[in-house]
């Protein structure tokens, strides 16, 4: 009986334990009502959500809420401009909330010159673009991506498959030297960045001022584009696909006119009609319809990533297949990329990356759209008897004297494209506060054309006897080394950043052009230069090398997250500038900024929820001139023959003027800049007014063919070059009530390029005397 009683109690224990607990989880009806701690304003649509479940609302035109939820559960409460707030319940049926505003924009973190900052701490001008927004348009290329996204960017397609879009940032400040952007991906220097699949980007960066670009002053006078590519991330693997597909098609087409058209206007301009019915000739061709089409692009990616506390890896596959709107025009791209991190100990991590592209292109007659535009349309594309429709036929000349299908026929050219690149890294944690990072990369590339003309008759004006196979071939070989020491500390409200570092870069490029005659069309397609004649064979091989050593410093200070100050200097050292120039440039910076939001007089204010003043200047460098440009190079030739005591000795001639002395294209520019934050950060607006002014510009100055000179000019420092704009960007970020949120983006910019001065008299030649240069002669006359 006793066990009996026993059991009985033990389980009306458990039974009221039970009750309890059901008694505890037992859903309520809570209500409230959420408002703006700074103003005490009810907010509409907050999203209300019970934590650890799919259950929420949201709030009312009045800032309140009703929801069911656990008596003992928790409240989450989020709203775009705010900070998140956790409630416990507690039993309440009644919570009133009060949310503080949240600079949200501020806190993310910006990429910059080696490294990162958060946005209040950015005093320069920076642009960032995530790779989510980014893989959301169907382009090709990354840069496409951009096109109206950044104010003071212009990004120019030219609409062929595969080619790099030109972007140029703020203007141009050049002539003569490369007008292209810096290009960093992952700490490694490009020129352009087709190789990239958009799918593979976490972020990209664009550096718009002097002071934020000069870190890398060497190449950043015309802007610098920071990409940083997706990494793993710790977790279980994860396989995503991206794949998009559509259609290209020319819009705004001129007008042209049909056959009758086009023969009423020739008898009108000829002396004697050509044609004697134009109106019996219809519409006739139309070269347009003919040539164009709308063309198809696909573009597919699969990627998988995932890691441990120890590892992550990412890995993505991409394929690229896009017709161009002429007939016969396509580009196919493959790429593979893969990254691995290893935290190999606690102060230690490295890692890696590396991509591999591979491309073809089946190219088109750059003269197509002229001939295009030229073409008459009173002439046949096929004649009946399956010719061409030859213009000669129609006694027309001029742009009318081709018939663009010939022209796409029998052209026949190919671009394949190589190219492996990547990086190595290794950070150290030397102590809490310092950390040591050695990164080196490299790409190597190369690119083939090769193209075949065979023997063919289509009209009288497009014919060709002799068959002629030509191949170019250009190969890169560029490394990468670079050190850097990063120390960060804070002291009570004083927050500093400092950082020193190292470069040294190698870019090496050869080039080998081919040319051989009467080389046969094979059956099967095959082209070797050794089918031709061997005494038409011609070859021509070249390159060129330059190097790089650079050391650069920079600080960033904040106190008390309200008065910002950003210094930097780099000298650089090209190999370009040896012998006839200043070997090193020396590009210093300065960037200040006030957080007047942050400002305790400006607490009690509910206009701005965030307001920056930011303002900076710099030096920035252009190294992109031919190599060796002061070099004087001489010919050898049978025409210039002396004899001495009966013995013939060649001579030499110069043909080329250079000049003694090639400086630097050094650009300094200033930035003002405004940033707020409206209705709780919804509203966003940012404003710069940017000064940027190219000294020492290097074109080429005409010179007298009565010298005798094959050149035709001298380049030198000869100009001064202006930019002046005004950028206003506006964002609108928002939640509904429903949960969608949705942001609304516009941007407006205006740029006044000037040529402010010209100095080209500083190059005189007398008396018909060239300055030269040789290793024999190094200060010789001629």
């Amino acid at each position: 009986m006793r066990k009996f009683f026993t059991s009985l109690s033990g389980f009306v224990l458990v039974l009221f334990l039970f009750l309890g607990n059901v008694y505890a989880q037992q859903s309520i009806t809570v209500t409230g009502k959420v408002t703006d701690a700074a103003s005490n304003e009810p907010l509409i649509g907050v999203s209300v959500k019970v934590k650890g479940t799919n259950q929420g609302t949201s709030t009312g035109i009045k800032g309140d809420f009703t929801i069911k939820a656990p008596s003992n559960g928790t409240l989450v409460f989020s709203y775009v401009g705010f900070k998140n707030s956790e409630v416990p319940i507690g039993g309440r049926t009644n919570i009133p909330v009060k949310l503080g505003a949240s600079a949200q924009s501020l806190q993310e973190v910006v990429v910059v010159g080696y490294g990162t900052q958060r946005k209040l701490d950015v005093t320069g001008a920076v642009s960032q673009v995530k790779g989510e927004e980014i893989s959301k348009q169907a382009s090709v290329n990354p840069v496409s991506a951009l096109q109206g996204k950044i104010a003071g960017v212009s990004i120019t397609n030219n609409g062929t498959p595969g080619s790099a879009p030109q972007i140029t940032i703020r203007g141009t400040g050049t002539i003569y030297g490369k007008a292209g952007v810096l290009y960093v991906v992952d700490g490694v220097w490009y020129d352009d960045i087709n190789f990239l699949n958009p799918s593979d980007i976490e972020s990209m960066s664009i550096l718009k001022d002097a002071s934020s670009s000069s870190i890398y002053g060497i190449r950043a006078a015309n802007g610098v584009v920071l990409v940083t590519t997706n990494r793993g991330k710790k977790g279980d693997a994860v396989i995503s696909y991206n794949g998009t597909f559509g259609f290209q098609r020319v819009t705004n087409k001129v007008k042209m006119a049909n056959a009758s058209e086009y023969a009423t206007l020739i008898n009108e301009l000829s002396a004697t009609p050509l044609f004697t019915d134009p109106n019996s000739l219809g519409k006739g061709t139309d070269w347009y319809d003919q040539i164009l089409r709308n063309a198809p692009v696909t573009n597919h990616t699969l990627s998988i990533s995932g890691g441990t506390e120890r590892t992550t890896y990412n890995l993505s596959l991409g394929y690229l297949n896009q017709d161009g709107i002429v007939a016969t025009n396509n580009y196919k791209r493959y790429t593979a990329r893969l990254t691995n991190d290893f935290q190999v100990l606690k102060f230690l991590k490295v890692g890696y990356n590396v991509s591999g592209t591979g491309s073809k292109s089946n190219d088109i007659n750059s003269s197509i759209f002229t001939q295009m535009f030229g073409a008459a349309p009173v002439v046949p594309v096929f004649n009946a008897d399956g010719t061409y429709g030859d213009p000669a036929t129609f006694k027309l000349g001029g742009g009318a004297n081709y018939n663009p299908q010939a022209t796409i026929d029998f052209f026949d050219r190919l671009t394949q494209d190589y190219r492996v690149n990547g990086n190595a890294y290794a950070e150290l944690n030397v102590s809490k506060n310092l950390l040591f990072r050695t990164s080196v990369g490299g790409e190597f590339g190369q690119n083939e054309i090769r193209g075949y003309t065979p023997v063919y008759s289509a009209t009288l004006a497009q014919r060709n006897d002799i068959s002629r196979l030509d191949v170019n071939r250009a190969e890169a070989r560029n490394w990468i080394i670079e050190n850097t020491l990063t120390y960060k500390n804070t002291f009570g409200d004083h927050n500093i950043t400092l950082l020193a570092g190292q470069t040294a870069q190698r870019r090496k490029m050869y080039f080998t052009d081919l040319t051989a005659r009467n080389v046969p069309n094979s059956s099967d397609g095959d082209l070797y230069l050794r089918l031709g004649n061997a005494n038409d064979r011609i070859v021509d091989d070249r390159g060129e090398l330059s190097t790089t050593a650079s050391y650069f410093g920079r600080v960033n200070y904040s106190f008390k997250d309200r008065y910002l100050l950003n210094a930097s200097f780099r000298a650089d050292g090209a190999s370009q500038f040896y012998g006839g120039g200043d070997l090193w440039g020396y590009f210093p910076s300065i960037g200040a900024g006030w957080i007047i939001s942050n400002e305790p007089f400006m607490q009690n204010q509910s206009l701005f929820s965030n307001l920056k003043l930011r303002g900076s200047w710099g030096k920035l460098g252009n190294a992109g001139v031919p190599e060796n440009p002061t070099t004087l190079t001489i010919t050898q030739g049978g025409g210039y023959v002396a004899f001495f005591n009966g013995a013939p000795y060649t001579g030499k001639s110069i043909t080329t003027v250079v000049p003694q002395f090639l400086n630097w294209e050094r650009t300094a520019g200033t930035d003002l800049g405004l940033e707020a934050g409206f209705l709780r950060d919804r509203l966003s607006v940012e404003i710069d007014y940017y000064n940027k002014k190219t000294e020492d510009a290097i074109f080429g100055v005409p010179v007298p063919s009565s010298l005798g000179l094959s050149a035709g000019e001298i380049i030198a420092n000869q100009a001064d070059i202006r930019n002046r704009g005004l950028e206003f960007v506006s964002t609108w970020r928002d939640k509904t009530a429903g949960g969608l949120t949705y942001s609304i983006s516009g941007n407006f910019g205006y740029n006044q390029n000037k040529v402010i001065s010209v100095r080209t008299g500083e190059n005189p030649i007398y008396k018909g005397e060239v300055v030269w240069r040789t290793a024999l002669w190094p200060q010789g006359r001629f």
